[in-house]
């Protein structure tokens, strides 16, 4: 079996914020496509593992009114947050050597839900194995960015293009060294 990748599957706009500078997404939910829809359950079916930071966790809790991943087994990274209501698990310490072992355990593949300053540790860890993109048609002008802190040329690969109504994903490999 081989090992599990983490994915990073998210939307964002045309002109790069995956949330508007207070971290809301009502952009997102003023833009309806059945086609990206259909893409996003898809993918959900191929995971079993989801991962995020607090500030994801608190805002999907938010939107959702409950735990939206109760059928995936769930961690948040908190030094904070020190237990949940739902069965998802807080991790506090060493991200990049927490997720090494959860991709050494069987499984399907690992869903970074969100959180721009996880991603970027992961990305710079090598343990972020493929980007999941939709462009969402509406420019914001100002939010909150995929990444946080500098990155010197992190290397992608395109590997698939689609496009779901006014939508269109890119599906990326990260072209780690190591990998």
């Amino acid at each position: 079996m081989s090992e599990r990748k983490v994915i990073l599957y998210l939307t964002e706009s045309l002109d790069g914020f995956i949330a508007e500078p207070d971290g809301g997404t009502k952009w997102l939910s003023r833009l309806n496509s059945s086609a990206a829809d259909a893409a996003y359950q898809t993918f959900y079916q191929q995971i079993d593992t989801v991962l995020m930071g607090r500030k994801t966790y608190q805002r999907a809790l938010r939107l959702a009114g409950t735990y939206p991943y109760q059928d995936k087994e769930s961690y948040v990274f908190s030094t904070t947050l020190h237990d949940t209501d739902d069965p998802t698990t807080v991790v506090a310490g060493n991200i990049p050597e927490f997720v090494r072992q959860l991709k050494a355990k069987k499984g399907h593949d690992i869903w970074l839900v969100g959180g721009a300053d996880i991603f970027t540790e992961l990305l710079k860890a090598n343990l972020i194995d493929q980007l999941i993109i939709t462009i969402a048609p509406v420019l914001l002008g100002d939010g909150i960015s995929l990444v946080t802190s500098n990155l010197t040329d992190v290397p992608l690969k395109l590997e698939t293009t689609a496009q779901h109504d006014q939508f269109v994903t890119l599906t990326y490999r990260v072209c780690n060294e190591t990998k």
